[in-house]
């Protein structure tokens, strides 16, 4: 930084801080994916820079950022104002932001500000400010709770949250089931998530040994988390800390804190099948379209799926007729027809085989839940079938 810059800034009686524009457009970018278009971004001064908090419910995302800064600054900013004046002002290499007041008190420890001027090469934009005092308190582990931690890789963690955030409900009744339950199964840390209709599991490789993990993910706390890691696979794993109310995800400088759903998920191994007797292996890109042809053209809700040899029969019935079409299919058991929610149908299709290629359905008769697997390890489905 030029020290010409620093001298310029600290001439100011308001609390100031000079900052790289670059570091501070890319904070607020990932903090922003946090905020409603009006909900601000907290910045405070720490030693040798400005720490940035963002809320937005149950979910809160914590940054810091290197900055010369006056220790009295602290200021809440609209995200998406804020966001767009960084990436559409005018071009230069640091922004200094200035704490404005009709009230300023010079030796207050903290100054209220209800204006933050940015300053932008020779431009200067002036922001409504939020009193820091009415930002929510931040979300913490209980005291004296116990902490568990562990790292997973950011692959994993996102492959993990993708593959099974599709079966979370949204049945406000049965509130234990609106996220994507986090525990230990064998040894190892699993995913799970279901709607009553399907349920969706991923095992990872990240051993949990003689501690147990068991954590309900708000549903979209979890989601912001893969937006987050989308994209930005790293070498570096993420960090984790839950407790019996808050789990907490440090990646890309960043720290995730989430309100953990309180209640408990279900038994849901006892709805997976023991030992279906009959396999089908089909080409799940092929299917999944065969599906989506056949309900955009009937309007159906429901497809019927019959295994027969090397045949598969789709048909369907909606509002605009009827449709049959059929597709190879390597089949080891008798012939049977089975019916599924044809949205559940293609939602299991894509999560197990994302990449449209061979995907297994196990099953034991019309009437019992069909195992679903693809080329995604460690992923498994269950799926309910509907009466025919």
């Amino acid at each position: 930084m030029h020290s010409e810059n620093i001298v310029k800034l600290f001439t100011a009686e308001n609390p100031a801080a000079l900052i790289d524009r670059a570091e501070l457009t890319e904070c607020v970018a990932l903090l922003a994916k946090l905020c409603s278009s009006k909900q601000p971004i907290r910045f405070a001064s720490e030693p040798g820079g400005v720490a940035l908090t963002a809320m937005n419910g149950d979910i809160q995302a914590e940054t810091s950022i290197a900055a010369d800064v006056d220790a009295r600054f602290s200021a809440a900013l609209p995200a998406a104002a804020l966001l767009k004046l960084m990436k559409k002002g005018t071009p230069s290499s640091t922004a200094i932001l200035e704490l404005l007041s009709h009230e300023a008190d010079p030796n207050a420890e903290r100054l209220v500000a209800n204006k933050c001027a940015i300053q932008l090469a020779e431009t200067r934009f002036v922001l409504d400010a939020t009193p820091t005092d009415l930002f929510p308190e931040p979300i913490r582990h209980v005291e004296g709770t116990k902490v568990q931690r562990f790292s997973i890789a950011s692959a994993v963690l996102w492959n993990a949250i993708d593959g099974t955030i599709d079966a979370v409900s949204t049945d406000q009744t049965r509130y234990y089931l609106n996220g994507v339950y986090l525990h230990s199964h064998n040894g190892r840390l699993r995913f799970a998530t279901t709607d009553g209709h399907r349920l969706y599991i991923q095992d990872t490789n990240v051993q949990t040994g003689k501690f147990e993990v068991g954590a309900i993910l708000p549903t979209d706390g979890a989601k912001f988390v893969a937006s987050l890691l989308d994209g930005h696979a790293s070498a570096d794993p993420v960090k984790v800390e839950i407790s019996s109310s808050v789990a907490v995800f440090v990646f890309r400088d960043v720290a995730v804190t989430l309100k953990l759903i309180d209640g408990s998920f279900p038994d849901y191994l006892r709805v997976i099948p023991a030992d279906p007797d009959k396999l089908a292996t089909i080409a799940g890109g092929e299917l999944s379209a065969r599906v989506a042809s056949l309900v955009e053209c009937t309007g159906a809700a429901t497809v019927y799926l019959k295994f027969s040899g090397e045949q598969l029969v789709i048909k369907a019935t909606g509002p605009s007729g009827d449709g049959m079409t059929g597709m190879e299919c390597a089949y080891q058991g008798e012939e049977m027809e089975i019916a599924f929610d044809a949205r559940y149908l293609r939602s299991a299709i894509e999560a197990a085989s994302p990449d449209g290629r061979s995907m297994r359905m196990r099953m034991a008769d019309p009437l019992s839940p069909a195992l679903v697997t693809g080329s995604v390890g460690g992923w498994t489905g269950v799926l309910m079938p509907t009466k025919a």
